[in-house]
């Protein structure tokens, strides 16, 4: 009809409505994103400190029967191995022989890791307690060796893939009596997202005396 105008089914206001009713899922999602990801960053770190922290403590815990009659404890260091990776295991769901995520486990493949047993001398080691000895878990191969024991306190060096005597790294650790230092690389399942979460911990636990030195 003459005079008569369309009248747009929305206004300015309208179509402001509109396009924010399109963009509102999208904006959740992103928003859940988010949420979830500082949430599985969180949950990755915590749950690998912990586990590495406990695995540390059981590691240091094996000290040699000789070396406690003697007062002057010692670690076993084949069976602190055995006790760090029976732990790590047991906390992170992992299988106890090859290290391989179990159904469940917060971890997409097998961690790396390295432990270093330090007694600070050979005096037991007849026993099983090497004065320093460091193994190294890398791809699902196991290799360890001895190192060069300099008495105490003594100073490593802790890096994202490697514990360094003397020092050295971006964080340094010493110890004072006898322990262990170790660090854990683990790749988390992701729930959203692409890149897989990475964590990177360490952890040092020493045999703690009542006379404060252990027979040093």
């Amino acid at each position: 009809m003459k005079g008569s105008r369309l009248r747009r089914p929305f206004g300015g206001r309208g179509a402001a409505l509109l396009w924010a009713l399109m963009f509102l899922p999208v904006l959740l999602l992103a928003l859940a994103f988010g949420v979830e990801r500082v949430q599985s960053v969180t949950e990755g770190d915590v749950d690998v400190q912990r586990a590495l922290e406990q695995a540390v403590k059981a590691a240091a815990m094996q000290v040699t029967p000789e070396s406690q009659a003697a007062g002057r404890p010692r670690i076993h260091a084949a069976r602190a191995l055995a006790a760090f990776e029976r732990m790590l295991a047991a906390n992170l769901g992992l299988d106890p022989a090859t290290l391989s995520p179990l159904a469940g486990s917060a971890l997409k493949e097998r961690p790396d890791f390295v432990l270093v047993v330090y007694n600070g001398d050979a005096s037991f080691a007849a026993g099983g307690a090497q004065a320093a000895w460091k193994y190294r878990f890398s791809g699902g191969v196991l290799t360890g060796g001895p190192l060069t024991a300099a008495g105490f306190p003594c100073r490593f060096g802790v890096t994202s893939s490697d514990v360094l005597p003397g020092g050295g790294g971006t964080i340094n650790v010493t110890l004072d009596m006898p322990g262990c230092v170790g660090v854990v690389s683990a790749k988390g399942r992701n729930v959203l997202g692409r890149t897989p979460l990475a964590p990177v911990r360490y952890a040092a636990a020493k045999i703690v005396c009542p006379s404060g030195a252990c027979g040093a």
